[in-house]
């Protein structure tokens, strides 16, 4: 039985969770209206009882009325006839006759009224004596005689019985006619009190009603609302979801969806976790691939570039000494298109993270003015400047430098001969804007979408002008690592980078020498010695043509990190010269060993490597190294350094 009221009621919730919302919302609606419609049919039927016992009531009191009327009239019949024999005065008489013409129409009148079966009995048994009584009545007011006769006074006495008994009988009729009023008058109490009672629960139902409706509402509909709102937070923040149980109507249907929509996203995030795994995995090799591809190719560029240094400050003026200036130039620009691949690709990996300073514009673009001229004159370009007092920007100076450097570059080497270059600079609300204007056609609308594209140089095929087709591409990497941007005009030749003003005053900050203070010598010889571990026998050349021009220099050269140290052990030395790539061990090492040896400590090291990488120079800056120089090598920076390194303190 209870296994069988548990189906019909777990039906019977099931079959309402399925029902359309449409059908709920009419259910809701319908529920407390049922109950007040029922209230009101309930109240009507009362009324309508009430009033019919109202009507009643008046009857049975008119009733009472009519009877008393009857019983007045009967007295003035027998009042009027008595007096009429007592004074012989036929005036008296008027009374009887009155009553005689009323009493017909009073007794039919109530006879119709009275619905009680005993009552009507009793109104036929009171019309048969009233007829009774009326006759007599009738008899006496025909005496003629002056002299009251035996017979006469007999009949008057038979007449005064019949009067006593209709006395009583209207009487007894009276006394049943107030019990009925009596109970109409109670059935009309209890039935306002009914009344009164169906009100008050006409209005708790109602009030019920409508309680229940809210809590149907509510815990059918409120409460799976706010679950799908809770599970779409949830979805939004990928979490698990907690959904209300299935059913047919719409917010099952939703309830479905989002249970869909939550494992899709499941899978998504799944793929996408994958993806950046894959994403800092490939990074990583990214960078390693970087950092290879600089040493690799820096490696055979500081021996051409080394020698080429070395052999245009030894050779006259020449053919040859043309020609080593040539090949020297071809250098420079395959390093510097390395350095530019190798800074876009730090940037797009998000690896650089710019140091953002209050920077003053107007001596920046100054700087940039005067460095670039000389490339002016040679093009018979004139560079103008419009530039307003006091601007500050929020910057990485050298590479902002390196932006508008890169403009003023590519407008003096595109724009027309003979020709004039525009900078202006200025502030617009919360921004810094410098333009550069030249005079040429301006970029073509439908070659713009590849303007800021690596390694594309529009129109390279028509122009004879050298370049990486980096520049632009550079340039843009590093105006979004700024938080700022650049842009080009559509009808002219106009380039503008827009930067974040600041609001605090530029900061001075002293630079930092590029040449490391010397420690001080342990050797006392005349000769300073000097050992740079290199496996490179080119790189190793070039540093040994170098230092052959520096006096009172002797060179060791060692490959690995175990002839060095077996070397440091041998002989006092004055300055390291290291490599970071070394067959057995890396330069690092090395440099750990030095300075955790109380009587190497204080040596002093130069690093030369072609790793340029930022974090590489800054790790081997911690560890305590004088000087981090990279391939190729500059040759008049490095015999600097190693002067500044030797020399006697």
């Amino acid at each position: 039985m209870m296994t069988t009221i548990a189906k019909l009621k777990n039906g019977i919730s099931q079959y309402w969770q399925d029902l359309p919302l449409a059908s709920k919302g009419v259910v809701v609606i319908m529920l407390p209206v049922a109950v007040l419609l029922a209230s009101l049919a309930s109240l009507y039927s009362v009324e309508k009882k009430l009033s019919s016992l109202e009507n009643q009531l008046k009857v049975a009191l008119q009733n009472q009325r009519d009877i008393e009327t009857v019983h007045t009239n009967l007295l003035l019949a027998s009042t009027g006839v008595r007096d009429f024999l007592l004074t012989g005065d036929k005036q008296f008489l008027d009374n009887f006759q009155t009553a005689k013409r009323n009493l017909p129409d009073l007794l039919t009148q109530l006879d119709s009224k009275i619905e009680s079966k005993s009552q009507q009995s009793r109104i036929k048994h009171i019309q048969a004596l009233v007829k009774q009584n009326i006759d007599k009545l009738e008899t006496l007011s025909k005496n003629e005689s002056d002299v009251a006769s035996d017979d006469l006074i007999k009949q008057f006495k038979l007449q005064v019985d019949k009067m006593k008994q209709l006395k009583t009988a209207i009487e007894n009729l009276q006394k049943q006619e107030a019990m009925l009023v009596s109970e109409d008058q109670n059935q009309i109490k209890q039935e306002r009190q009914r009344n009164l009672s169906i009100n008050l629960i006409a209005a708790s139902s109602g009030i019920v009603g409508s309680i229940l409706a809210v809590w149907i509402f509510s815990g059918t509909i409120v409460r799976r609302v706010k679950l799908l709102r809770d599970s779409a937070g949830h979805l939004a923040k990928a979490e698990a979801l907690m959904l209300p149980s299935s059913s047919k109507d719409e917010l099952g249907q939703l309830s479905d969806e989002l249970d869909h929509a939550s494992h899709l996203l499941g899978k998504n995030i799944e793929a996408s976790t994958q993806a950046r795994k894959d994403a800092e995995q490939a990074n990583k090799e990214k960078s390693m691939f970087l950092s290879r591809t600089s040493h690799e190719l820096r490696t055979p560029l500081n021996a051409i570039l080394g020698f080429a240094q070395l052999l245009e400050v030894e050779l006259d003026d020449g053919k040859h000494k043309e020609n080593v200036k040539v090949i020297k130039s071809a250098g420079e620009h395959l390093l510097k298109l390395i350095d530019e691949v190798l800074d876009i690709a730090r940037i797009e990996s998000g690896e650089v993270q710019l140091a953002l300073n209050p920077t003053p514009i107007n001596d920046l673009l100054a700087e940039a003015i005067q460095y670039i001229a000389p490339l002016g004159k040679i093009r018979d370009i004139q560079i103008k400047h419009e530039i307003q007092a006091n601007l500050v920007a929020l910057a990485e100076r050298q590479k902002l430098l390196q932006v508008v450097l890169n403009l003023l570059s590519n407008a003096l080497k595109y724009g027309p001969f003979n020709s004039t270059v525009t900078v202006t600079a200025y502030q617009s609300n919360e921004k810094i804007i410098i333009e550069v204007f030249d005079e040429g056609t301006g970029i073509p609308e439908g070659l713009k979408a590849r303007l800021f594209t690596a390694f594309d140089r529009l129109g390279a095929e028509q122009s004879k002008t050298e370049g990486t087709g980096l520049g632009l591409a550079l340039s843009k990497q590093m105006m979004l690592a700024m938080q700022g941007s650049i842009h080009v005009a559509k009808n002219k030749s106009l380039f503008w980078i827009a930067l974040n003003a600041s609001t605090r005053a530029p900061v001075q900050v002293a630079a930092k020498p590029l040449i490391m203070e010397p420690k001080a010598s342990t050797s006392t010889k005349e000769n300073k010695k000097i050992i740079y571990v290199e496996d490179n026998i080119s790189n190793r050349a070039l540093v040994e043509a170098v230092i052959k021009r520096i006096p009172n220099l002797s060179l060791y050269c060692t490959m690995t990190v175990k002839e060095t140290k077996d070397l440091l052990n041998a002989i006092e030395v004055d300055l390291m010269i290291i490599d970071l790539n070394l067959p057995d061990e890396s330069g690092e090492s090395l440099v750990r060993y030095i300075k955790s040896t109380t009587q190497l400590k204080h040596l002093p090291i130069i690093i030369l490597s072609a790793d340029a990488m930022p974090e590489t120079i800054a790790r081997l800056a911690q560890s305590g190294i004088n000087s981090y120089m990279t391939k190729p090598l500059n040759i008049a920076a490095f015999s600097q350094q190693v002067r500044a390194l030797t020399k006697d303190t």
